[in-house]
């Protein structure tokens, strides 16, 4: 057995917090930002990412200091089409932004096997923050997301690294399909995750106001009552997404969101739903229109929704038949998409003008 050191507490180092992004994101730390897809996760994440690179503002207007780097693990968004065009439109140093696993002949990360590679890519580059969206996916299949003990097999290990790198760590994870009115318990899998991160962030909608988003603070540590943030979604260079802050607000982590989209009527969140499951390029209608049952929306508000966010249809012929697609003209383009690009559709003013 190896030998473990006894140290008197008054012997221990008294040591002061450092922030990326005070009091919402520590250095040294974990932090964890829960939401539901399409509040905007993945575009806060890339956005203080973007502020960060370049050495601007917070959010909260705070100066950043000097520039940072950030190392983004993403399993959803394709680096060429939505990480990258997404970081351009945030205003973002490229060449602060560094793709962990964007080569897809690598074999894939997962965590702990991972983390002594981690640790090494966070020396080489003097990373400040690493982002692992979602975290979820990144856990081995034989890893159970609920139980304690399986989850802690990583947890603990990348709470070290952050510890001993000094890096934050900003974990990203969806909501449970189930009701709770308690922030704190809205994540999904075991309370260990919540329980390992010295900050707990929720994402979602404004109660009073469906156009804002709110960022709110669930659990800290390491400050004392926080008021939440509110964002909206606007458009950014080349017409690709960003965040713009609004400002604090007096919204409680609890109120975030109100019920979750398998909760909220169809018609309130058709069109975001319709949004995102297009946002990485086009989809088969009958795939489309099997998850859309999945998630309590009828065919009837699709196809509502289709006309109100713009989408567009395409069939590519097989012989005799055909077979339909949706897909959002506004879309990063996939390079393996099914069908090329279609081109936009020429309006002709009326005569006479």
């Amino acid at each position: 057995m190896p030998r473990r050191t006894l140290t008197p507490l008054s012997q221990v180092r008294v040591g002061q917090v450092e922030w990326l992004w005070k009091p919402f994101i520590a250095r040294g730390n974990i932090t964890l930002l829960d939401g539901d897809p399409g509040v905007g996760k993945s575009l806060i994440t890339i956005g203080l990412a973007a502020r960060l690179s370049r050495g601007g503002v917070l959010p909260d207007g705070r100066p950043v200091g000097p520039p940072r780097t950030v190392l983004l693990l993403n399993a959803e968004d394709g680096a060429a089409e939505i990480t990258r065009p997404r970081a351009i439109a945030a205003d973002a140093d490229l060449d602060r932004l560094y793709i962990v696993g964007a080569d897809k002949d690598e074999d894939p990360i997962i965590f702990p096997d991972y983390l002594p590679d981690l640790e090494a890519h966070v020396h080489a580059t003097k990373a400040d923050l690493v982002v692992i969206d979602p975290f979820l996916a990144y856990l081995p299949p034989k890893v159970s997301a609920g139980i304690d003990q399986c989850v802690r097999t990583a947890l603990t290990p990348l709470a070290a690294l952050a510890e001993r790198t000094g890096c934050a760590v900003l974990l990203i994870r969806h909501l449970r399909k189930t009701a709770t009115g308690n922030a704190l318990r809205r994540g999904q899998g075991s309370m260990a995750i919540i329980g390992a991160a010295r900050t707990g962030l929720l994402a979602g909608r404004h109660p009073a106001d469906s156009s804002l988003g709110v960022l709110g603070m669930t659990k800290t540590n390491l400050a004392g009552e926080v008021k939440s943030f509110a964002y909206r979604i606007v458009s950014g260079a080349n017409d690709l997404p960003v965040v713009e802050w609004v400002g604090p607000v007096d919204v409680p982590a609890d109120a975030i969101g109100g019920l979750p989209p398998s909760r909220m009527p169809a018609r309130d969140r058709a069109g975001g739903w319709l949004r995102e499951q297009l946002a990485n390029g086009p989809r088969r209608t009958t795939d489309l229109f099997t998850t859309a049952s999945e998630a309590h929306i009828p065919e009837r508000t699709l196809y509502r929704a289709r006309k109100e966010v713009g989408v567009k249809s395409h069939a590519v012929r097989a012989g005799d038949s055909a077979e339909w697609y949706w897909y959002d003209p506004n879309a990063p383009w996939p390079a393996d998409a099914p069908f090329p690009k279609p081109a936009p559709e020429c309006v002709l003013p009326p005569i006479g003008e």
